[in-house]
């Protein structure tokens, strides 16, 4: 599915919601968010998928008196007075400011909102929520409304418009919610959760393949070094447990510290393992720098 025609399903949807939405001032609401133009000739943008659905839905939700024009992408409203629509919608903000409940006007706002000016991305993709705003009216009264509803929205400045949008997969899901899409909001959390599952299996592999090569790196160094030991003209360096330390390292090279000290009778703890293997490691080292040493002129 293309980004549109995610944006235009998501569309859909929200002009079905507000057609089955018997409030009255709910439906005032919407066409606050959703049209356009002048105070007496205002108007809604929609593309032809679109259309004819949202014709229908202001059909059923104004008077039969009022006129209904379609011409191209817009839909003409002659004589509703718009003006009249933002001033009972600002009365309305003012009731619901000091209440701690959610308002059902300030989610058809937002349902009439996003129809008009939103754009979401297809979770597939990525997360990405976007409220492209026109005027500063419009952009007043979404601040205030996404403050009563507790929705934190990133925020830029464009030469045409005001753009606010989200790219947190959760707060999308929330407001998904919120504004009455269900499906879509668990379509984000069910794929935020995938994600993040496959992130920590992923932290933990990388781990756990970080701590084996950790450990053939040790295995290969101490097996270097006891082979040099090994080949030292005096072998009287070696103490018993040392020596039979080294044999074991070399006898098997890809055991553990853990393993390695299953294999002796008693077995040894893995502290007992990695002391004895330190001391080789010392060993080498003072044996071959004193020869280092020696062999560099005075």
């Amino acid at each position: 599915m293309s980004r549109f025609d995610y944006t235009a399903a998501t569309r859909r949807e929200l002009v079905s919601l507000i057609r089955s939405n018997k409030l009255f001032c709910c439906q005032q609401s919407f066409l606050v968010g959703l049209l356009h133009g002048s105070r007496l000739t205002p108007f809604a943008r929609a593309r032809k998928n679109l259309r004819r659905r949202l014709a229908n839905c202001l059909q059923s939700i104004l008077p039969d008196s009022q006129k209904i024009i379609c011409r191209g992408a817009r839909i003409w409203l002659p004589g509703l007075d718009q003006l009249f629509l933002r001033e009972k919608f600002v009365d309305r903000m003012r009731i619901v400011s000091g209440a701690s409940r959610v308002s059902h006007c300030h989610v058809a706002f937002l349902q009439g909102l996003f129809v008009a000016h939103g754009y979401i991305q297809s979770p597939s993709r990525g997360y990405h929520l976007e409220f492209r705003l026109q005027g500063s009216w419009l952009a007043a009264a979404f601040r205030k409304v996404a403050a009563g509803l507790r929705l934190k929205f990133c925020f830029y400045q464009h030469e045409q418009y005001k753009s606010f949008y989200l790219k947190s997969g959760r707060r999308i899901a929330r407001l998904l919610n919120l504004l009455g899409l269900f499906e879509r909001g668990l379509e984000f959390s069910d794929l935020l959760a995938t994600r993040n599952l496959l992130s920590q299996v992923n932290r933990q592999v990388n781990s756990e393949t970080a701590n084996i090569n950790r450990l053939i790196n040790a295995a290969e160094s101490s097996i270097a070094h006891i082979r040099e030991l090994l080949t030292w003209e005096d072998q009287e360096i070696w103490t018993e447990s040392l020596h039979q330390m080294a044999q074991m390292r070399l006898r098997y090279p890809h055991d553990s510290i853990e393993s390695l000290g299953k294999r002796f009778e008693p077995p040894l703890t893995k502290s007992a393992v990695n002391h004895r293997l330190r001391r080789i490691k010392a060993l080498h080292a003072k044996i071959f720098s004193q020869t280092v040493d020696r062999s560099q002129p005075s």
